[in-house]
């Protein structure tokens, strides 16, 4: 499974799996809570609230009734006529309808009684109705408001707990299913943000995966380029710093095995050259002492063939010398120079070129062997000589610049420059573009840059000659 899946999946994870004991608690709560609301007690209780209630409705029916009575009889001795009632007994709120005669409380204007609107709510007023001769007496009274309230919020709290107790199922589905809800939509964020945070940490690690796999390969070129400061940004640019250097380490160190191998051809070349050298002389001088004869032409070819053996096997022996040279290893002996101060010195000493400076005053010191140095750059500006020689006023470019790591030097002549195909082994022995030489010179100036842990390449300058750019590493340590 890739990194990808894989952060979404413990994104989903870390979403749902804190869901799951919540949903658990809440059900439980809920059946819980459901439990202590619907119990059978508190069913039990409501309905003796209930006959309680009918109870308090049938002792208000009583008095009505026990009222009736009294009228009644009043009546039967007033022979019907209610203006005939004992005045102490009589009522104003007494009034004759239609030949009946009612009573009613409240004021003598009020209605009759209408039906209560609210459906099994007890009534809003009692009504006793007893027949006395041709008339019917109709008695109302309010029933105690009180006592109604009372009645009708235990008959709804009954008939609420059994309809709870019907519908307990949904109830708790009804409750649970917003949670699920809403935990869905949790969960579908946390998705979709995660596809959107791992499609770039992905990206950058596959850029990782990829430029390492290149690297495994042998490109050396390959770069990150991630920005930012968080960790596989940090990394990314720790990888990008960590192919610079280990390419330049590999660089250098096939660049050491290469002189390594030219300075022991060049040993092995120089020794074999000059063994028969001392032979060939002495036996040509021998033959020319051990001449005798009387022949004054032919001793004088003798005496002019020796010079010239002797002359030649001289001048292998300078070669073989520079041989022998080339071969040795660069000894050091390092201190901190002034890569300024050196760089005018041996500029000051070219008196046939026009010499431009540009110097960095930044420039830190290097830690290296000013000698050196001194013959590294000394050999670069005889090359830029040869090179513009024949030029009326031939030019020379010296310059130093500040590094991250140390200090670069420029030197750039006017001449016709090295042609790209010849740039990449311009530093190998025995190549050189000069009616004479060796082609040695530039193969000792990488030899003794290569000792100083630099680097050297070279390619076209600004006025289409070459450049040559040396890079060093500053000192690590700078000296009085």
């Amino acid at each position: 499974m890739s990194l990808r899946w894989r952060l979404l999946v413990l994104i989903a994870l870390l979403t749902v799996l804190p869901a799951l004991p919540a949903a658990w608690v809440t059900y439980d709560l809920l059946g819980r809570a459901a439990d202590i609301g619907l119990r059978e007690e508190i069913d039990e209780a409501l309905e003796s609230g209930v006959r309680l209630a009918r109870s308090g409705l049938q002792a208000q029916r009583s008095e009505l009734e026990a009222e009736a009575r009294k009228w009644t009889e009043q009546l039967d001795r007033a022979g019907g006529d209610v203006t005939r009632v004992d005045p102490s007994f009589a009522d104003p709120r007494v009034r004759v309808v239609l030949g009946e005669v009612v009573v009613q409380e409240g004021e003598p204007e009020l209605a009759p009684p209408e039906p209560s609107v609210e459906r099994n709510a007890p009534p809003l007023r009692l009504t006793e109705r007893v027949p006395t001769g041709g008339t019917a007496l109709v008695l109302t009274r309010a029933v105690d408001p009180t006592w109604r309230e009372d009645a009708l919020h235990t008959s709804e709290a009954l008939q609420m707990v059994r309809s709870l107790r019907s519908q307990r199922a949904s109830i708790e589905r009804g409750f649970l299913l917003p949670f699920v809800v809403i935990y869905g939509i949790g969960l579908l964020l946390a998705i979709l943000i995660a596809l959107a945070l791992t499609r770039g940490w992905a990206r950058r690690v596959d850029r990782l995966v990829d430029a390492t796999d290149a690297v495994a390969a042998g490109d050396w070129e390959v770069q990150v380029g991630m920005t930012g400061n968080d960790e596989l940004a940090r990394l990314g640019q720790g990888f990008d710093r960590m192919v610079h250097t280990l390419d330049a380490q590999s660089r250098h160190l096939v660049d050491m095995e290469t002189m390594a191998g030219w300075r022991e051809m060049a040993r092995a070349l120089a020794h074999e050259v000059k063994n028969p050298l001392t032979p060939i002389q002495l036996t040509v001088e021998e033959m020319r002492e051990r001449y005798d004869g009387p022949d004054d032409e032919y001793r004088a070819l003798l005496d002019e063939c020796t010079r010239i053996v002797v002359d030649e096997v001289a001048s292998l022996r300078e070669v073989v010398g520079r041989f022998r040279d080339f071969s040795r290893p660069v000894e050091l002996e390092k201190r901190p120079v002034d890569v300024n101060a050196l760089l005018a010195d041996v500029g000051a000493m070219q008196r046939d070129l026009a010499v431009e400076f540009d110097l960095d005053e930044s420039a830190p010191r290097v830690s290296a062997d000013e000698d050196r140095l001194r013959q590294l750059l000394m050999n670069l500006a005889s090359n830029a000589r040869e090179a513009t020689k024949g030029e009326a006023q031939a030019r020379l470019s010296i310059s130093s610049r500040r590094t991250g790591e140390g200090v670069r030097i420029c030197f750039e002549d006017d001449g016709p420059g090295i042609p790209p195909a010849d740039r990449d082994r311009v530093f190998e022995p025995y190549r050189t573009g000069k009616q004479a030489g060796l082609g040695l010179g530039l193969a000792l100036v990488k030899g003794i840059v290569l000792a100083h842990e630099g680097n050297i390449t070279v390619d076209e300058g600004k006025w289409g000659g070459a450049r040559f750019v040396i890079e060093l590493p500053a000192a690590a340590e700078v000296g009085p």
